[in-house]
């Protein structure tokens, strides 16, 4: 009955259709896929003939979050999106460690027989993509960390401090007023959003929020508990860009020069005035950039 509701809700149609016409605008088009190892997986794809780009969404996110920056990278790259398990359309019963999350990109990309590839992820996904590359280096062309998570950097974020001090993390909601204050936190630069597509999306978080709050935890104990980012990718010589918001209140910016001081072969890229997701901030400017590097780089 709710997804009825929802289905009926005028507005919840027209969040829906405004999320169908950004992947259209990008040219991705949505597909499935049965891993191997049984687990099924949501992903867009742009098809084509370009340079394979998988790019990896951060928790509590989805694979909606990457079509503005797909969009402004034009047809150079077949660009793969996938749901991680655990969120959006992808199996919610699934190992949803960084291993298993690191298992499913890697698993998947073979699944498409996409070669070695171009790989970039935001926040916990630059972890996740972090993971992959110090695994399977040669299946990697490129890394492109986006604020990821893991790093040690020169100081901890207000996020970390505030999640240290016994608050919960400011990164899901429940309510329009909730939603409105975890788009102010996480982004400098937010997209205008009227009150009732805030009321639609508050609903859609609310019915996940429990469970991204125990995904969240898990995420802390094992970054806690594992190597630091900077440790897992410390003379890695795939060529990578970290990108990062200069005004991220999640994670704190001075791991951009800490984790690409470790690797012999990366450049720090700390964009001024954006917060955590500087492809929804900033998209025209994030692949820019991108580009620009890639071209130094010669990939």
């Amino acid at each position: 009955m709710l997804d009825l509701l929802r289905k009926l809700d005028p507005v919840a149609y027209a969040v829906r259709r405004a999320r169908a016409l950004a992947r259209r605008r990008a040219g991705l088009s949505r597909r499935e896929a049965r891993l191997p190892s049984g687990l099924d997986v949501v992903y867009l794809d742009s098809g084509g003939a370009g340079a394979p780009l998988v790019l990896v969404h951060g928790i509590g996110a989805s694979k909606d979050h990457w079509p503005p920056l797909a969009e402004r990278l034009g047809g150079r790259f077949r660009i793969v999106v996938p749901d991680l398990p655990g969120y959006g359309e992808s199996e919610h019963d699934a190992d949803t460690s960084l291993a298993g999350l690191t298992a499913a990109v890697y698993e998947l990309a073979e699944t498409l027989e996409l070669g070695p590839f171009h790989l970039a992820g935001s926040s916990m996904g630059g972890r996740v993509a972090a993971e992959l590359a110090a695994a399977h280096p040669d299946a990697v062309r490129t890394l492109w960390l986006i604020d990821p998570a893991g790093a040690r950097g020169e100081a901890l974020s207000e996020m970390i401090e505030r999640t240290e001090a016994g608050e919960p993390p400011p990164l899901f909601s429940r309510t329009p007023e909730e939603y409105a204050d975890v788009v102010a936190f996480t982004m400098s630069e937010p997209p205008d959003l009227p009150r009732p597509a805030l009321r639609v999306l508050a609903a859609e978080g609310a019915l996940h929020y429990d469970r991204y709050r125990r995904l969240f935890d898990a995420l802390a104990d094992e970054l806690r508990d594992g190597p630091t980012t900077e440790e897992l990718l410390a003379g890695l010589d795939v060529p990578t860009l970290v990108t990062w918001g200069g005004a991220d209140r999640v994670l704190h910016p001075s791991g951009a020069a800490t984790i690409a001081a470790a690797m012999p072969n990366a450049r720090a890229h700390v964009m001024p005035g954006l917060g955590h997701v500087p492809m929804l901030e900033d998209p025209e400017g994030t692949a820019a950039a991108y580009l620009a590097w890639l071209e130094t780089v010669g990939a």
